[in-house]
């Protein structure tokens, strides 16, 4: 008699605050999805500087987030290093990333360019900061 076939096993979920549930997609870059927290993680996170952007990539499971007081106003990624990675800036990371993984990562202008429309403006708007005084 043969054995049922067990049930695949449940993809593991990053560590908060890198898991891509917490959020909704908003944009589509490549192979990356643009998401941001709503509702009440919103409205908690922008008034602290806490604001910040995750860039996911759904088949490697890498999570991005961009500076805020949430990260020591550095970019942050996982899995990288074993764990998590912070950099000072987004082309240094990109460079860990790329000797890490085998994915190819949104551009410098387009981080930028969703930096300043999706996380600069609405910090500001709050009177709020997005990096540690």
């Amino acid at each position: 008699m043969l054995a049922p076939l067990a049930d695949p096993p449940a993809p593991s979920r990053p560590p908060v605050p890198h898991d891509p549930c917490d959020r909704e997609a908003v944009i589509l870059l490549g192979g990356w999805e643009v998401r941001v927290s709503t509702g009440s993680a919103f409205e908690f996170f922008v008034p602290r500087g806490l604001w910040h952007v995750q860039l996911w990539h759904p088949i490697a499971q890498i999570s991005i987030l961009t500076p805020s007081r949430l990260t020591a106003g550095k970019f942050e990624a996982f899995p990288s290093r074993g764990w998590k990675a912070r950099c000072a800036t987004y082309q240094e990371l990109s460079a860990v990333l790329r000797s890490e993984h085998d994915v190819t990562l949104p551009s410098a202008e387009a981080v930028t360019w969703i930096r300043h429309h999706l996380v600069d403006r609405l910090v500001a708007a709050a009177g709020s900061e997005t990096s540690p005084s």
